[in-house]
């Protein structure tokens, strides 16, 4: 399971980026569209899926 802990967004090249948080406290950061940006918020929690350095998805679990 994950938390999101900060997201980012660059306006001058509408680059999304968001940081997700392990339970193991490491960390990993991935650049996403902006559809899947919209769709997050800080402190969401749930099941990342990715391969690589490539963001899959998100299920937020309640």
């Amino acid at each position: 399971m994950t938390t999101i802990v900060c997201s980012s967004f660059n306006s001058s090249s509408t680059s999304y980026f968001v940081t997700f948080e392990f339970e193991s406290g490491d960390r990993k950061e991935f650049k996403l569209s902006g559809k899947d940006y919209g769709m997050l918020a800080e402190g969401d929690f749930g099941m990342l899926t990715f391969k690589g350095t490539r963001y899959l998805g998100f299920e937020r679990k309640k």
